[in-house]
């Protein structure tokens, strides 16, 4: 059929279309501006792909989000179809919008065939960053592939930290506790790199988040971390001042302090997150969620007051830098004060006062959200309402 109507003269292959494909999840995706090349390409036919490229069809148009027939060919990995468009001047360089590379399209799929082609056959830039700053390494490292991070590194990847959550490959790789993939970084990346490589893993064999806690595991990376540091006479920088939620410590800066941290879980934890606030830096997503985290394990614990200090210490964080607060972060509030609550525990005005102020504000400013937050507002004055009842 399709050889049938392009034997007719005057026909546009280049008429755009919005069309729906299913997706791998089988959902259904719409894309604007397509040409029937582009079409082609993206439902893998090759022998549709060589017709119209035969009668003239335009190997490089673009959609309305710059992605080209290209793309479409390494996104199903299909190398005869990107060989093909390649010979038949496909600018292999055109990439889609926020500069998302066909490299990191194929690194994200986990695709090492056709990683390798674009980077050995197309030389394509392994070093290419989409606007964010994440590179094809740090997608390789995201998604867990130690063949695809030693080839990006054979052909010299560099470790630089991104603008999507300030975190280089090395440190992503040591916060997914990943460490055959740190090691493989770490030959390629500085001295102290690889110290805050080593600390970052620490921590995160310490937060719960990531998994089971590991603390012998955690204890030998600050170990060898705190060796090199001192070896090399390069001391950690000192807090300008304590936080009262981690008792008012100070990170540990020799082996001795380590040493009788090691027996203390509680200890090692507060250790981890003052890692993580320095190397992550306070407005971190990760680090704000390790605050969480930790809140939520010592409420489970019986030990309501010092979690809401933890949640409490994380709001501030968000206040001071004003990040964005999630309308379910603070609906939790309702539900830690609930339970101390039924549990007869004495519940803590600074923080409920807090949060109030807080709701108020995201009330008048986030109108999106603003049933959500008025519910749990109610809810808040509801629990402190039965407070004073069982008071009066």
């Amino acid at each position: 059929m399709v050889q049938m109507l392009l034997n007719y003269s005057g026909l546009d292959l280049e008429v755009l279309n919005d069309i729906q494909l299913e997706e791998k999840d089988q959902t259904l995706l719409m894309y604007e501006n397509v040409t029937v090349l582009w079409a082609a390409a993206a439902i893998d036919n090759f022998k549709i792909v060589k017709l119209l490229v035969e009668h003239g069809a335009r190997v490089n148009h673009t959609t309305k989000t710059n992605s080209t027939a290209f793309r479409c060919a390494c996104s199903n990995g299909n190398i005869n179809i990107a060989r093909y468009l390649n010979e038949h001047g496909a600018d292999i360089h055109i990439n889609k919008i926020h500069n998302e590379t066909n490299l990191i399209l194929s690194v994200y799929n986990e695709d090492l065939e056709m990683t390798t082609y674009l980077v050995d056959e197309l030389s394509c830039d392994v070093n290419e960053s989409i606007d964010d700053g994440r590179s094809p390494l740090y997608f390789a490292v995201d998604r867990g592939s130690l063949e695809l991070v030693q080839l990006l590194l054979n052909h010299n990847a560099r470790n630089f930290r991104s603008n999507h959550n300030h975190m280089s490959p090395l440190l992503l790789a040591a916060e997914k506790r990943r460490i055959d993939l740190v090691d493989a970084i770490s030959l390629q990346c500085s001295l102290l790199e690889q110290i805050e490589a080593h600390e970052l893993l620490g921590s995160a064999f310490v937060c719960r988040e990531h998994g089971i806690s590991n603390v012998e595991k955690s204890f030998e990376c600050f170990y060898e971390a705190l060796e090199l540091r001192s070896e090399h006479n390069l001391p950690k920088v000192r807090r300008l001042s304590t936080v009262e939620v981690f008792n008012n410590r100070q990170e540990c800066q020799t082996i001795d302090e380590l040493e009788k941290l090691r027996l203390n879980d509680d200890h090692m934890y507060t250790e981890a997150l003052l890692v993580r606030e320095r190397l992550l830096g306070p407005t971190n997503a990760k680090y704000c969620r390790s605050l969480r985290f930790r809140g939520a394990l010592l409420a489970d614990n019986a030990q309501h007051h010092r979690g809401a200090d933890f949640w409490l210490y994380e709001l501030s964080l968000r206040r001071q830098y004003s990040l964005s607060i999630d309308i379910e972060d603070l609906r939790q509030w309702a539900s830690i004060f609930s339970d101390m609550l039924r549990k007869s525990l004495s519940i803590p005005i600074v923080p409920w006062k807090t949060v109030i102020t807080v709701i108020v504000e995201e009330l008048e400013h986030n109108t999106k959200d603003f049933d959500y937050n008025l519910h749990t507002l109610l809810f808040l004055i509801t629990i402190v309402s039965q407070v004073s009842t069982c008071q009066a």
